[in-house]
């Protein structure tokens, strides 16, 4: 019950709720706010160059997360708008910088509110491109071979620029193994069989 408590106080402390601090931004930059994304999540705001969250400064952790998969949805550049509503707020802005620093993201940061000063760059820009993407990925294409063998097929499969599991682009283009075998109803069973990173 006391947590419940506090959260309410903390939440009708608020001078206003997240969704005006979206319109007077998004309007500002003549964007399309609430765009409904292929994963079926919901972009904050969207203009012609970035796709944005926005939330306030106690949900850093949360609008990085959230600009990063509408960045790699949209195929545009990462944008937060952290909502500072005080100057106590300043420390968890330099904390998403700092992260956004260390981890080389190209997330650029505006933030809004009462705790906003002169000191805070508007925006706050991050890495030029991800770490190790060797620029813009658009211009590498994958490539595709197929090997027959029977009623058989193999794929291989490279993937420049492919997101690997640390959540950045990998340094090589990954090779992948398709498997594919027909089934006596006439349809493909696919599976990997291999994969790799190009030396």
């Amino acid at each position: 019950m006391g947590s419940l408590l506090t959260s309410y106080s903390a939440h009708a402390k608020r001078d206003h709720y997240e969704k005006w601090y979206q319109e007077q931004w998004c309007q500002e930059q003549n964007g399309d706010m609430d765009v409904v994304l292929k994963d079926k999540t919901r972009c904050d705001c969207i203009t012609e160059t970035h796709a944005v969250a926005v939330g306030f400064a106690n949900n850093w952790s949360e609008v990085f997360g959230q600009s990063t998969n509408y960045s790699l949805q949209t195929n545009k550049r990462a944008g937060i708008v952290l909502i500072l509503e005080s100057p106590n707020d300043k420390r968890l802005w330099e904390r998403l910088v700092n992260v956004i620093d260390n981890t080389k993201n190209p997330i650029d940061v505006w933030a809004v509110g009462d705790g906003v000063d002169s000191e805070i760059p508007q925006p706050y820009e991050g890495a030029a491109t991800r770490v190790g993407s060797g620029g813009n990925c658009q211009e590498e294409l994958p490539t595709i071979e197929m090997e027959k063998t029977g009623s058989s097929v193999k794929w291989l499969i490279q993937i420049p620029c492919l997101i690997d599991k640390t959540g950045t682009f990998g340094e090589t283009p990954m090779r992948v193994i398709f498997g594919s075998k027909r089934r006596e109803d006439g349809d493909l069973l696919f599976g990997v069989d291999d994969y790799s990173y190009v030396e």
